[in-house]
């Protein structure tokens, strides 16, 4: 049964290049250059093959599309802007996310009950990272920050010190971060030709990467209150890796003397949370053993392998996932993650 109020916790946008290019300030806003590396033109949709969705670039087309998924509120991440860890120079990083987060802004401003952003940060030198978090949170509304789980350049993971101050910041503002794979290219899938096999372990094992970083890289001991959330790759694979962190740790544990307790146990007991696809069988097993609070729903509305307009459909519909849990997944644990008040009504 659906919900009355329902949350999609990772919807993305298409950027409008010019439009975004127009926020920048000179010279950055002249010119052709290319905004951010993309993923090696691989042919994602298959000649048109492979879904159907719109590829809107104006609110009143994305809010038509949302009515007839059934979505009341989706929060907006990037599509180009998912490569922000492939840019090299930090100057231009810095340039791109402010514009885009300005454009976002106006975006959401259309309807701001139904649209909240997730600002892009530069974290190729972090001090600009924290200023454009605030900036975006204290100025914008943005709801949350962006991490990408991959950076050619940069930070060598989302775990490593380097990034401890912006931690720190997020933690002290109330931000949630999100970090967020893409579909393409990182380091572990250069050794693929064919798309089908690089999408395939892209965002799973990205996001297993980037919880062992957080992890085991300390940031959840040293920011107990910092709300992680991970993007675009399931749950199933969840209680599985709790479970691989755990039995490494009891074996090299004096290699991470600032773990004070296993792996999973960061996990359980703090503020992490994970995207769920509709159709996963897995949903009820890891709920169970992770909780039901940490899990939520997203479209992944409008790309290609989004299942719209029936991601709503199918999650409301399945017999072996109870009213409150899908109240929980649908609208709830998305409610609490990204900070926002629950509505008076539908």
């Amino acid at each position: 049964m659906k919900p009355p109020y329902v949350v999609d916790a990772d919807g993305h946008v298409f950027e409008v290049d010019a439009q975004v290019r127009a926020l920048m300030p000179a010279p950055w806003n002249t010119g052709s250059r290319l905004q951010i590396p993309f993923d090696g033109g691989f042919n994602r949709d298959y000649f048109g093959t492979i879904g159907k969705q719109p590829r809107p670039t104006e609110p009143k087309h994305h809010l038509a599309d949302m009515d007839v998924e059934g979505i009341d509120m989706a929060i907006l991440y990037p599509t180009t802007g998912l490569f922000i860890g492939e840019v090299r120079d930090p100057d231009w990083e810095e340039v791109y996310c402010r514009a885009y987060n300005d454009w976002l802004a106006n975006f959401c401003a259309t309807d701001p009950n139904r649209f909240r952003g997730v600002a892009m940060v530069p974290l190729q030198e972090p001090k600009r990272g924290i200023q454009e978090l605030t900036r975006a949170t204290s100025k914008l509304g943005m709801v949350a920050a962006m991490v990408p789980s991959y950076f050619r350049y940069g930070p060598p993971n989302v775990g490593d010190p380097m990034l401890h101050d912006f931690y720190a910041e997020a933690e002290k503002l109330g931000v949630p971060v999100a970090v967020h794979a893409t579909g393409g290219f990182t380091a572990d899938t250069d050794r693929f030709r064919h798309f089908m096999q690089i999408h395939t372990c892209s965002h799973v094992l990205e996001q297993m990467i980037a919880v062992t970083a957080i992890v085991m890289g300390g940031v959840l001991e040293k920011f107990p209150r910092l709300k992680v959330g991970f993007m675009e790759a399931g749950c199933g694979w969840v209680p599985f890796w709790l479970e691989h962190m755990d039995e490494e740790f009891e074996v090299r544990h004096k290699e991470a003397p600032w773990l004070k307790r296993l792996p999973s146990q960061y996990i359980l007991n703090s503020q992490c949370y994970f995207g769920v696809e509709p159709e996963e069988k897995l949903i009820p097993l890891a709920a169970d053993v992770v909780g039901a609070d940490r899990f939520f729903y997203a479209s992944d509305y409008p790309h290609w392998d989004s299942e719209w307009p029936n991601t709503v459909k199918t999650l409301a519909n399945r017999k072996d996932i109870t009213d409150e849990l899908r109240q929980k997944i649908m609208c709830d644990n998305a409610l609490n993650f990204y900070g926002i008040k629950a509505p008076v009504s539908a």
